[in-house]
């Protein structure tokens, strides 16, 4: 489904960062860290789970009736910390009644679970996304294991630590992300550290990757991310050639249905394994123009139905015709998309400047003739 616009803009909502990584990776470590320094930050921290080892003052909220609330407490460093243990909507209601007590919340999702689903929460509820925006998605790996829970890791290197049965979950965590945190890095070699560090890019060519040991990074690298803002959007997917010619990404494939604008420019990277995540980069022709209400179709097509393979996240910049009743003659209109699952959005980018159009897809069995042929069938009829 398509979502509503995140205009950042005069944006008033609250920001919602969504904090992901399987068993072990580090994500209660770093929410201490949020929870205990003094850095400044007034961020809500809804876990997965209560910890009562985390320093908690009494309980801080009450109701109309002025009941006290359960499970909401106040930390030394002016941060509240929260269980969804009752649901995460349910959780939110109850925090943005006193919003003015915090700047940012943070969710912390459960090790196995499916960024997608806690994604759609903020898109989907219209209710919800009227007070909060989905700021980013972080995915913490823990350096040491990663080789083995992505698969990467050859057998005779640790018997112990070959098939921890997390690659799928890890996969589309990493996948899903908009900040990548390669954590515990003082733990392992820097030929695993650098080799870990390129099969994130490998998976994820778009998200930023940060080092940490012990979970520790400035949180001005994580909150505040407006990742969906089309702005920002548009900044990474015109940086995505450069990046993958650094990458070693050569061209593919080629396409054409004959038309003057039919070519279509197909790169892609793949990451091999029981459960391989392959990223697909289409770059339409110089100065050809794609009609939104047809992308909007393919994407809803392809995202949907499944007819191009499992998407995970698609980000893209293309250019569209100018408004009806303009002059042909004025410049072009540009266009961002975003998506995660199967929701997704497409924005207008008016200072979003660029001569080809490219489309990114990220996700597991991704058939990319289908891709190619799709971007081609959506170009404006001549």
């Amino acid at each position: 489904m398509e979502a509503s616009s995140q205009e950042c803009v005069g944006e008033t909502r609250i920001p919602v960062t969504v904090l992901t990584g399987v068993l072990g990776a580090g994500k209660t470590t770093l929410l201490r860290h949020i929870l205990e320094k003094p850095h400044g930050y007034r961020v809500a921290v809804i876990q997965n789970e209560f910890s009562e080892e985390m320093g908690m003052e009494a309980p801080l909220f009450t109701d109309a009736k002025g009941d006290t609330i359960k499970d909401v407490y106040e930390l030394p460093n002016g941060c509240l910390c929260c269980s969804a243990k009752d649901g995460l909507i349910g959780m939110l209601d109850v925090l943005l009644e006193q919003k003015d007590r915090f700047d940012h919340v943070l969710v912390e999702a459960t090790g196995i679970a499916d960024p997608e689903a806690v994604c759609e929460v903020f898109w989907v509820d219209e209710g919800l996304g009227s007070r909060v925006y989905l700021d980013g998605v972080l995915s913490l790996v823990d350096s040491y294991n990663m080789l083995s829970y992505l698969g990467k890791r050859k057998a005779d290197e640790d018997s112990k630590t070959t098939s921890l049965g997390l690659e799928a979950e890890a996969l589309k965590q990493v996948a899903c992300a908009d900040v990548l945190i390669l954590n515990k890095v003082d733990l392992v070699s820097e030929t695993e550290r650098t080799r870990a560090a390129a099969t994130l890019r490998d998976i994820n060519p778009t998200a930023r990757l940060l080092e940490s040991r012990f979970a520790e990074v400035p949180l001005g690298d994580i909150l505040g991310l407006q990742a969906f803002d089309k702005d920002r959007l548009a900044a990474s997917v015109l940086s995505l050639p450069a990046f993958e010619e650094e990458s070693g990404h050569g061209h593919d494939g080629h396409l054409h249905d004959g038309h003057s604008h039919g070519y279509c420019d197909c790169e892609v990277g793949k990451l091999t394994g029981a459960h391989g995540i392959e990223s697909v980069l289409l770059h339409g022709e110089d100065d050809a123009l794609y009609d939104p209400d047809k992308v909007r179709s393919w994407l809803a097509d392809v995202l949907w139905e499944g007819t191009a393979g499992f998407v995970y996240r698609c980000k893209g910049l293309f250019r569209g015709p100018p408004d009806d009743g303009e002059d042909a003659k004025k410049r072009t209109v540009s266009h961002a998309v975003q998506g995660v699952g199967k929701i997704f959005e497409i924005e207008e980018a008016s200072t979003a400047m660029t001569t080809k159009s490219k489309m990114l897809f990220i996700g597991r069995g991704l058939k990319r003739d289908v891709l190619v042929a799709g971007l081609i069938g959506c170009l404006v009829s001549t």
